[in-house]
């Protein structure tokens, strides 16, 4: 029986163990990472049947069988036969003309953003470790105005999910047309694809979101079909009371830990390099209307919502 014609629960990694909740939901235990993926009441049922959206979640998480399940299964016993790994050197940063990059990027970006050593410092401060990167003060202010007007006039669609409460904008390819140029241009894929130490294609994919008092997304990490994560803040005065930080941190049996905050400031930007364990979440707005725009730097077939 191919995989096509099995349900989810069949295609579930052997080891995995699985707990009944009192409200429905299901835990699911992987014993290789010690990690407790709770589905929630309506996941536990979609998990009898062919589910495409709690397919990806699955495979995301490597709990189903293929591939990332036997690589999976080859590291954890290679620690157990060999005891714990040493530290892993720092990783490498490409040789990049950083003048010239910075050179040609567009008038948006702010003066102190066209300095080459600042550029190198970033990309050498990913290959030490940091893999959420923040670029403050990224836009002039002109530049972030202008792009906070266009974002407000875009056409929003309500979401009420158990992931997510917001509002989004699945940015048409004509809308936007500077940022996007922005985005696509050679020297921006350079210098971050530098920084990120990952080769950035021109395809994009972007999300306008909007929350308002009480709205929020849940725990999720970009994941691997994307290259590059930029978001770009686009509130004025906006406070850590606020809420509405993106949370970067760990699932773990206790809940999710942060171990960093993110605050949406105008001209603002983070960067980062999507993978499966990029976990992440936008905590709720206190009182407040958050505004926001997240790019991605895909390939054409991985150009997702």
């Amino acid at each position: 029986m191919d995989s096509g014609s099995r349900t989810l629960e069949d295609r579930l990694r052997p080891e995995v163990l699985r707990r009944e909740r009192p409200d429905g939901g299901l835990d699911l235990l992987d014993p290789l990472t010690e990690r407790v993926h709770a589905l929630s009441p309506r996941e536990a049922r979609a998990l009898k049947r062919r589910d495409p959206m709690l397919e990806m979640r699955l495979d995301r998480d490597n709990l189903l069988e293929g591939v990332g399940a036997e690589q999976l299964r080859a590291a954890f016993w290679n620690a157990k036969l060999h005891g714990r790994p040493e530290i892993a050197p720092a990783g490498e940063v490409p040789d990049v003309d950083w003048a010239a990059a910075c050179a040609a990027l567009s008038p948006e970006v702010a003066a102190p953003w066209r300095d080459p050593e600042r550029w190198r410092r970033l990309a050498e401060e990913r290959a030490a470790g940091h893999r959420y990167l923040v670029l403050r003060g990224f836009l002039t202010r002109e530049a972030v105005a202008a792009l906070a007007a266009e974002v407000a006039a875009l056409p929003y669609v309500r979401l009420e999910t158990e992931l997510v409460r917001a509002s989004r904008c699945l940015v048409a390819d004509d809308a936007l047309a500077g940022w996007r140029a922005f985005m696509a241009a050679p020297a921006t894929r350079t210098l971050f694809g530098a920084v990120l130490g990952r080769e950035l294609p021109p395809g994009l994919t972007m999300n306008a979101w909007r929350l308002d008092d009480g709205d929020y997304m849940g725990v999720h990490p970009d994941g691997r079909r994307y290259q590059g994560t930029l978001g770009v803040g686009l509130c004025e005065g906006w406070r850590a009371r606020d809420g509405g930080a993106i949370a970067f941190g760990e699932p773990g049996p206790d809940g999710f830990v942060v171990d960093q905050r993110w605050l949406p400031h105008a001209g603002d930007v983070t960067v980062f390099a999507p993978d499966a364990d990029t976990w992440h979440a936008v905590e709720p707005v206190v009182g407040r209307r958050r505004n926001t725009l997240t790019g991605w730097w895909t390939f054409a077939e991985h150009a997702l919502s």
